[in-house]
């Protein structure tokens, strides 16, 4: 029996010419992944870097005048933002250091401390960004003992002038208001709001 092995050669060359054009492409897709790749983990590694610095920058804003404030009414607690990774993604930590303890001030804190910490980082916030700078405080600092109320005066005072942010308050303590440029002095008389003493 005569077998033709011509054609059966020709097949198989084919299907081997078939196999080596496709090997190729996918080398060649696989070459350009690879490039793709290697540029993606060098912009992710440049936007870190930026991202680092950024957050250098923010941070050392916003430590500096939220120690401001603090140094004013608790100077023995230093305050500092860490930045922590987790899952992929950028968290912030505040700590608040007492010495040589850090502590959490969510959790460790009392009332009027976290008071005055909250009331600098938002001044904090304000300072650093574009918007018109007038505050406007309702009642603040309720948990401030009596014994830190000038110094919280004195703190409103620091913040407005250093950072050129007005602050407008509406307070029936007498020791916020001793501080203040201007006083409005208001009186509810027959269950209406008036105006009884204005004091430049």
């Amino acid at each position: 029996m005569n077998v033709d092995y011509s054609d059966k050669l020709q097949e198989l060359n084919a299907l081997r010419n078939s196999y080596t054009v496709s090997l190729n492409e996918r080398k060649e897709r696989k070459d350009k992944i690879e490039r793709q790749l290697s540029v993606l983990i060098e912009s992710q590694e440049f936007v870190q870097e930026i991202a680092k610095h950024v957050q250098s920058q923010l941070s050392s804003s916003i430590d500096s005048i939220v120690n401001l404030g603090l140094s004013s009414v608790f100077p023995d607690y230093d305050f500092e933002m860490e930045y922590v990774s987790n899952r992929g993604k950028t968290e912030v930590q505040f700590n608040l250091k007492n010495k040589d303890t850090v502590i959490d001030p969510m959790f460790q804190c009392g009332g009027g401390l976290v008071d005055v910490l909250c009331f600098c980082l938002r001044i904090a916030v304000y300072s650093i960004s574009n918007v018109n700078t007038c505050i406007i405080l309702d009642e603040p600092f309720r948990f401030i003992s009596k014994n830190l109320r000038n110094n919280i005066a004195e703190l409103l005072h620091i913040i407005s002038e250093k950072l050129d942010i007005q602050i407008i308050e509406v307070t029936h303590i007498t020791e916020f208001s001793e501080n203040s440029d201007n006083k409005i002095f208001i009186k509810k008389i027959d269950g209406i709001s008036e105006v009884i003493d204005e004091c430049n």
